[in-house]
């Protein structure tokens, strides 16, 4: 073998072992958790939150130190902000482990495509966090309350949101890559949870926040933002975030309260929802038809006339449940209507099942959607009452 050959092998073998030249150690890194951007005029100001790993892990007392540290930093880029941090913390900047990405109504109103490019295209940051939207505080002030339950703020809104998804609904748990998908499609605008902070912020800030069994200030996630072109438009209230979490997702666990017949109130407890969008062009004007199929059980009973050992009880409450649960819909539905953004995804059923009819028409897509008709079939089925059949305070009507 020739000594040019046996270096040109060598030099072969010695490339698989430069994969740590860029490594840095965990005792290197700042873990950053949460992150909160404002803006205050021309600049962004952004906050980190960064996790103390020795006092959340500490079996014992810890060093009575605070489990987090925020972070600001202002600049015209969210990457300069974010490399900034150095010069507060003696440990770079780490992203992989956020949770939760902050973004304050004002910088939401100038648009989002200006404050997640940077996340799109950083190659250190992971997809599984969720995006919220803060109203009546700035995002910063989300990060700075002590939360009683969790360690750190950003782990409390994710949990609220996870669990909330899992067993209410009315919340939208939208990552980077669903919110990606949602801002670059066509006929579809993005919707986004919207978080705030209850109480008393200036208490919620201090320690004691976490040691009272009322705690003065709170989390508070219950508020839908709605977006056209990427620019914030308008909310919806709890209610209407909820009507639209059954309008756009799957939903397979919930409760709502209905009217029974005769008066009073009763809760049903959702297990199943069927969920289908149709869309068809009539005369040339577009229309979509909902048609839910749900399954849902008795979970609580206050009616001062229901008898519910008679076949026609159970008729009678999905009836008057369906009617109501179809009225809540509508709702959803008109005051998305006044905004004039389709965050339902109608323009995007209309472009996979009708693609001529959109290509033709995309461009006034805005002016159709305020005139499409819209109806709303809701067919809800009992399936269960529980561990009793009537209640124990009441026997309900024989009839």
């Amino acid at each position: 073998m020739s000594l040019k050959s046996f270096f040109i092998i060598l030099l072969v073998m010695c490339l698989p072992l430069s994969g740590c030249w860029d490594r840095w150690e965990l005792n290197e890194l700042s873990l950053i958790v949460g992150m909160a951007i404002d803006k205050d005029e021309d600049e962004y100001i952004l906050t980190m939150q960064a996790m103390n790993p020795a006092e959340i892990a500490s079996q014992e007392t810890g060093r009575g130190y605070a489990q987090a540290m925020n972070v600001q930093e202002r600049s015209k880029t969210i990457h300069e902000s974010l490399r900034k941090m150095v010069q507060k913390s003696p440990r770079r900047a780490f992203i992989s482990q956020l949770k939760v990405l902050i973004i304050s109504e004002e910088v939401a109103k100038d648009g989002l495509e200006k404050v997640l490019d940077f996340f799109y295209r950083d190659h250190e940051s992971r997809s599984d966090y969720y995006i919220v939207i803060s109203y009546d505080n700035k995002a910063s002030d989300v990060l700075d309350i002590i939360t009683p339950l969790e360690n750190l703020p950003s782990q409390n809104a994710f949990d609220s949101i996870t669990f909330s998804l899992r067993s209410y609904g009315g919340t939208k748990a939208i990552t980077i890559d669903e919110l990606y998908q949602e801002m670059m499609a066509e006929g579809i605008e993005p919707s986004i949870m919207g978080i705030t902070v209850s109480g008393d912020i200036e208490k919620g800030r201090t320690k004691a926040n976490a040691e009272v069994n009322s705690p003065f200030s709170m989390l508070h996630i219950n508020k839908a933002a709605l977006f056209k072109e990427n620019q914030l438009v308008g909310w919806l209230g709890q209610k209407d975030s909820k009507g639209l979490d059954y309008l756009t997702h799957d939903i397979s666990d919930s409760v709502g309260s209905f009217t029974c017949p005769g008066g009073g109130q009763i809760a049903l407890e959702v297990k199943d929802v069927q969920r289908q969008l149709k869309t068809n062009i009539d005369n040339d004007q577009p229309k979509a038809t909902y048609k839910f199929e749900i399954e849902a059980t008795i979970s609580e009973v206050d009616c001062t006339t229901l008898n519910l050992a008679l076949p026609s009880s159970y008729k009678k409450v999905e009836q008057l449940a369906s009617d109501e649960f179809k009225l809540t819909l509508n709702s959803t539905i008109e005051k998305v209507k006044e905004l004039n953004t389709d965050v339902f995804g109608i323009g995007q059923n209309i472009y996979r099942n009708h693609p001529d009819f959109w290509e033709a028409h995309k461009e006034e897509w805005d002016e159709l959607f305020k005139e499409t008709e819209i109806d709303v079939e809701v067919n809800i089925q009992l399936t269960d009452s529980g561990s009793i059949v009537n209640s124990f305070l009441k026997v309900g009507d024989q009839k």
